[in-house]
């Protein structure tokens, strides 16, 4: 009689369970050499200050995607593969997310990295920062929709480092090695620090890869920052908000995809709203539930 508990069976058991060593050990290297290697150097504007930052590859072969720190003149940049200088130039630049692209010029291109669409399922799931170092342990805990009473034009994610928080542009990875966001800033408390999500990078990437600006999409949509509720009070006449019917004093409910509870929320649904795309738009008017379908334009002073 064949015995089912036979090492023969466990054969296959441990040639599985080495290949999963190996594919987790083939992810870390793929891991490290995401963020080890590409480095960008800003030189500072006129009272201004120089800064440095980790350089993601995005979007295929030659792209790079880095965060310039205040100070920094965005529009040059050194690109370093380790100690070694790469020819590179300036693609675009958005000052509303600090988010500065370069493409490599000639043939020391990178490797396409893998990133996520939306950063929001990595909340409360162990990330990695690619360091030149190594990588380091951290976890995202939430959203940061303003700083110091300040409200943000996108919403940020917060995350705790279990060292220093590393530089701006950092990727910081999921459990299968793809890019969930990167290093914005330290909050200036012990490791915890900022970072700007997967999704906001391809936002910004987008009209950057076509014209070298971000184009926000426009309502006409106007609210009051001191409510405590996103509650419209003026619907800017000729708008696509007002063509659609929407009326002051609806409260906004939800954004394409975006869930709206307050005016930061409002901010940062604006701020993925991309001009020519048509958005569902929820709205409570009294009692009612409304749902309207709006095409964003450019901004009238563009």
């Amino acid at each position: 009689m064949e015995n089912l508990e036979s090492p023969r069976r466990c054969k296959p058991a441990r040639r599985i369970a080495w290949m999963l060593a190996a594919s987790v050990l083939w992810l870390d290297a793929g891991a490290a050499e995401l963020g080890a290697h590409w480095q960008a150097s800003y030189p500072s504007l006129a009272n201004g200050k120089a800064g440095e930052a980790a350089a993601v590859p995005i979007a295929g072969p030659s792209h790079l995607v880095t965060v310039v720190i205040p100070g920094a003149n965005p529009q040059e940049a050194l690109l370093r593969s380790g100690t070694r200088s790469v020819p590179a130039h300036v693609v675009g630049y958005d000052p509303v997310s600090r988010l500065g692209f370069l493409q490599v010029d000639g043939p020391s291109s990178p490797q396409a990295a893998a990133w996520l669409e939306d950063a929001g399922a990595c909340l409360g799931k162990p990330l990695r920062a690619i360091t030149p170092g190594g990588s380091s342990k951290c976890i995202a805990t939430g959203w940061v929709k303003q700083v110091g009473g300040k409200i943000l034009p996108l919403a940020l994610l917060r995350v705790n480092f279990d060292q220093a928080v590393p530089l701006p542009g950092t990727p910081l990875v999921d459990s299968s090695g793809r890019v969930a966001a990167i290093v914005f800033q330290s909050s200036g408390s012990g490791g915890i620090g900022y970072a700007i999500p997967a999704e906001a990078v391809h936002r910004v990437r987008r009209d950057v890869a076509k014209g070298g600006n971000l184009v926000r999409g426009w309502l006409g949509l106007s609210l009051n920052a001191e409510s405590p509720s996103p509650r419209v009070v003026r619907v800017l006449p000729d708008s696509p908000a007002a063509e659609a019917g929407i009326l002051p004093a609806d409260v906004l409910i939800s954004i394409g995809a975006r869930q709206v509870s307050d005016y930061a929320d409002a901010a940062n649904a604006f701020f993925y709203l991309v001009p020519g795309q048509e958005t569902r738009v929820k709205v409570r008017r009294g009692s009612r539930l409304l749902e309207f379908q709006i095409t964003p334009t450019r901004p009238r002073a563009e």
